[in-house]
């Protein structure tokens, strides 16, 4: 496998390869990244999915499909994530590889071409997109939304960070609110297609084992003409002054504890690397502090698990817990926590975290969907590492090193969803 090869495609505009052959098909994919916000979260979101639906050469969902398989099969996902403080809109198609095509085909430069045109050729009409479209995809967002609403340990996260972050971008989350996407019209859809094609950060990939340049020139026939206008989210250190305590009840027979903290930010590939292992050991794997503890020998939890968001540099510990246990399954993750403020870190614990942490690395390169996810991850920070790269980079952090990234974990808001 090649490294990541980035080349500039215009302002705000960065082309990504990587050749490998062990894939008989290839991904291009074009994400787009805007600040979080409340009034453009849910068009942003919904827009996504609509210009999925048809374009100006295929103006309705048949069509498009006919050209898809067409090109061998090729199939069109669209996705909406939350990275740091923005939403990223990701449109990817996936085709067999060149080398596979009929007659020297080159089918990448044909996905390059029809995944440029669905997102500056989408097919409207005096500024509206179908209105049956919108509805359609208007109903299935509402559902993504419910869905994240009846899984309650999604939802005891979401809250937490809801609270915890309630001055900041990061409070938003992907799809807006229902409420927002529920009173959405077709305009401000269109008026999202039009802001998003000027201000956004565009972040286009391409891997698979074909060539990259056929690609590369058909989106710089469309993408380099355009000029833009980059708005960026400047980071600010959040130090707590007082815990915040947040509860809520519901009809539930497992309460949800979600401890929400504030942790190192470093805007680095290699110190978030650092940080993900430093949260592996407290609470990341089968063998880390929490499980070993806090659920198997204290039996306070269901679960405990901790993860960071090094795109935000926060911390999240969330456990399912009886409704009595609450306040010592609380008392009991401060607890591991301060040992591990004081280095009380065994070989074993630092080995196995580094195991599980490398394990999760090379799992990104099992598949194309996989290893897009993983660099777009990672697209706002600094001296991007390969998987390869930050797996080999894992075994050299020291124990030294995650005891100095625990004591800069401050807790900054409990939220409890408190079954009745």
């Amino acid at each position: 496998m090649s490294e990541f090869v980035q080349r500039k495609i215009c302002n705000g505009v960065t082309f990504g390869s990587i050749t490998d052959d062990r894939f008989k098909i290839g991904r291009l994919s074009a994400t787009l990244l805007v600040p979080l916000s409340r009034q453009t979260a849910a068009a942003n979101a919904l827009l996504s999915c609509v210009l999925t639906r048809s374009c100006k050469r295929y103006p309705n969902f048949t069509a498009l499909s006919r050209k898809l398989d067409s090109l061998y099969g090729a199939a069109l996902y669209p996705s909406v994530r939350q990275i740091g403080d923005y939403q990223a809109l990701t449109i990817a198609v996936s085709g067999i590889d060149d080398a596979y095509a009929l007659d020297g085909e080159f089918v990448s430069a044909e996905l390059a071409d029809l995944l440029s045109s669905i997102i500056f050729e989408p097919d409207v009409n005096g500024g509206l997109f179908k209105e049956e479209d919108i509805e359609q995809e208007k109903r299935q967002l509402l559902e993504n939304i419910d869905s994240e609403y009846n899984d309650k340990r999604y939802y005891a996260v979401k809250r937490c960070i809801e609270n915890m972050c309630s001055d900041e971008l990061y409070s938003i989350g992907r799809f807006g609110s229902r409420q927002d996407v529920e009173s959405l019209k077709n305009a401000d859809v269109y008026a999202a297609w039009e802001r998003l094609l000027s201000d956004a950060r565009v972040e286009l990939t391409m891997l698979g084992n074909t060539s990259p340049d056929k690609a590369y020139e058909g989106f710089v026939k469309y993408f380099g003409s355009k000029p833009r206008t980059i708005d960026a989210v400047e980071h600010t250190e959040i130090v707590p002054n007082e815990v915040r305590y947040v509860c809520e009840n519901q009809e539930l027979s497992q309460s949800k504890l979600v401890m929400g903290f504030r942790c190192n930010y470093d805007n680095d590939d290699a110190a978030a690397l650092e940080n993900s292992l430093m949260s592996a050991v407290l609470g990341g794997t089968p063998t880390s502090k929490l499980f070993l503890n806090v659920r198997e020998k204290q039996s306070l939890c269901y679960y405990c698990v901790s993860r960071v968001d090094n795109n935000k540099g926060i911390m999240l510990i969330d456990s399912g817990v009886e409704t009595e246990n609450i306040d010592k399954a609380r008392d009991a993750v401060l607890e591991q926590l301060t040992l591990l403020k004081n280095g009380d870190i065994s070989d074993e614990e630092l080995t196995n975290a580094k195991l599980a942490l490398k394990n999760s690395l090379m799992s990104s390169l099992d598949s194309l969907a996989a290893l897009q996810s993983y660099y777009i991850g990672g697209v706002l920070r600094k001296n991007q590492l390969t998987p390869l790269k930050a797996a080999e980079l894992t075994d050299k952090i020291s124990k030294e090193r995650i005891v100095e990234l625990a004591n800069k974990v401050q807790l900054d808001t409990v939220f409890t969803l408190r079954g009745n």
